[in-house]
């Protein structure tokens, strides 16, 4: 063997245990570098916060899987894919997923059955996809979800804990299949699994009051929203009385409905504890109407809710907001269900537009309301924000569709049930976007700066005149918050319309997010907002040269793979 030979092999054995050196060394120092300009796969310290707190085992199943898959949801599911390994990486063995199929054929009529009961059962639901290739229509069943099982050591009791991941965003904006959803979906991702990891976890660290006292709705009538709210916050309710302080130890309150008069006192309780940086999360009707009354009777009277009744219209005028005496018709309403005349003069029941129940569609324009499902509202009043507030910084929340009617109320107004057979007039819905839910951040000046106080402060205690860094929001629709319970004494889920007989999740998703920002959940929040740069294929291109980037996929590997053979070959033949 020549010299030239000796030290060719001699290079390739010292290649060969460099790279076994390198395999060894990464064995035990693995780290993956994220080249991405917005470090999409690098996980937030946030969800590296969370996962370090969950101490038991999580094993997640996601039910998005099968050969039959459209090509934008095998893309979505690639992208959980990567996600859950970033964050098996980081957990370790206490952390494991799988993809299941629940359509697979091979699978019983039974078992399958049994399946999507217990998917039913968690609040997953299929989508009804509709595939079309080449002129021919192909019916699918996708369920873009996924289920978490948690288990964990409490004392010497094994727990175990089960929640559902809807996957897929149900935001009004888009069709559910389209690429621009399934791309926000993927944005959305690590939120909503992270979301639903500190649901798991065992312990909350801050609280949320319910403000009692004012004719505020019962608790049977906003326990499911308190239910909600529990998966992330301790939750209390109670009167103020009067008490300086009494509101200092929780990290946001939430006033519902009130319809009786605050007294100066328990303004002036809440007064403080917004100056000392306590937050608020106002439901407050503009316009009293009573809905059974004109089921009952066929009409009834709107009489305007005046603020100044509660007493409270110069504290939301103080902090920058009035809610007005006027009632919102929209053309984009949901319906209610009455019983009218059918064929051969039966009896049957038939849906009818009511203008008075606006459906919302957000603008996505905030974490708060960023890819949430329709809002149901009933009988909602219009927000100004008033003056400039220095310092203070305003967003529209929430806003009516293009098409709406303002009537002002400032006597009592007799609505009939008999308008659902008038076609309205187009003419009069010439208002757009009206402002119905409103955040206020920044720094708030004190109804009672310059007013005599001494009776209500306590002894060695002052007055604080203009208050920290923080946050308040209101909405004027108390009934926003209401959930329905049935004779029965059944409490129906937030946002389910029992005139209408549907379901609108944005209800839940709006006040749970309110929430959670104002309880200052800054983390959880910064994952709600995350933004990635998504660079979309062009369907219409794509489609029309489908014959070509097939070639071009084909042949390119192949030719690569020929161009490194026949350079290897060139090498070798020259050393």
């Amino acid at each position: 063997m020549s010299e030239k030979s000796k030290k060719i092999n001699i290079n390739w054995i010292l290649i060969f245990l460099f790279l076994i050196l390198v395999n060894i060394l990464g064995f035990y120092f693995y780290r993956r570098i994220d080249l991405t300009e917005d470090k999409r796969f690098t996980l937030s310290p946030y969800t590296r916060q969370i996962l370090h707190k969950l101490d038991g085992h999580v094993k997640i199943v996601v039910y998005l899987d099968g050969k039959n898959l459209p090509i934008e949801f095998k893309r979505f599911r690639l992208s959980i894919r990567e996600l859950l390994d970033e964050m098996k990486l980081y957990k370790g063995k206490s952390f494991e997923y799988k993809f299941v199929n629940p359509t697979d054929e091979a699978a019983s009529k039974a078992q399958r059955s049994k399946l999507y009961a217990e998917l039913g059962r968690l609040g997953l639901m299929p989508l009804q996809y509709e595939e079309m290739s080449r002129g021919e229509s192909k019916k699918l069943l996708i369920f873009p979800d996924a289920k978490i099982v948690y288990t964990y050591h409490q004392g010497d009791s094994l727990v175990r804990r089960e929640t559902g991941v809807v996957l897929l965003n149900k935001d009004p904006n888009f069709e559910p299949t389209s690429q621009e959803n399934i791309n926000n979906s993927v944005q959305s991702l690590e939120y909503k699994f992270v979301n639903e990891f500190v649901k798991l976890l065992p312990h909350k660290t801050k609280t949320v009051a319910f403000i009692e006292g004012h004719g505020e709705l019962p608790e049977i009538f906003v326990v499911d929203f308190e239910r909600a709210l529990s998966n992330y916050y301790n939750v209390q309710r109670g009167r103020i009385g009067g008490k300086y302080g009494i509101l200092d130890g929780f990290d946001a309150v939430v006033i519902a409905k009130p319809t009786k008069k605050f007294s100066k006192a328990d303004k002036f309780v809440l007064d403080q504890y917004l100056m000392k940086g306590g937050r608020i999360l106002w439901l407050v009707d503009g316009v009293n109407v009573d809905m059974d009354s004109i089921l009952v009777y066929d009409k009834a009277f709107a009489f305007p809710a005046f603020t100044e009744q509660l007493d409270i219209d110069d504290m939301l005028f103080k902090y920058g907001v009035r809610i007005n005496s006027d009632l919102l018709q929209d053309l984009y309403c949901s319906q209610i269900r009455l019983v009218a005349q059918g064929p051969n003069s039966q009896e049957q029941y038939q849906s009818f537009r009511w203008l008075y129940f606006p459906i919302l569609v957000t603008h996505n324009n905030h974490v708060i309301n960023k890819y949430i499902d329709f809002i149901h509202t009933v009988f909602i009043s219009s927000i100004d924000t008033i003056g400039k507030r220095p310092g203070l910084k305003r967003t529209v929340l929430l806003t009516t569709s293009p098409y709406t009617r303002d009537i002002k109320i400032n006597f009592p107004y007799e609505i009939l049930l008999s308008e659902v057979n008038l076609e309205p007039n187009k003419r009069l819905f010439n208002r757009h976007d009206v402002p119905v839910a409103v955040l206020l951040e920044g720094r708030f000046n004190s109804l009672f700066a310059g007013r005599i106080v001494t009776d209500l402060l306590p002894p060695g205690e002052k007055l604080l005149k203009r208050s920290k860094p923080t946050k308040m929001i209101v909405v004027a629709d108390g009934d926003i918050v209401r959930n329905e319970v049935t004779s029965q004494g059944k409490v129906m889920p937030l946002g389910f319309d029992r005139y209408s007989g549907m379901t609108f999740a944005g209800n839940k998703e709006f006040l749970v997010n309110a929430v959670n920002y104002l309880c200052g959940d800054e983390g959880l929040m910064k994952l709600r907002g995350r933004q990635f740069k998504l660079r979309v294929l062009d369907q219409k291109k794509l489609t029309s040269h489908y014959t070509l980037w097939q070639v071009v996929n084909l042949s390119v590997p192949l030719l690569l793979v020929l161009l490194i053979f026949f350079a290897f070959r060139y090498v070798r033949k020259r050393y």
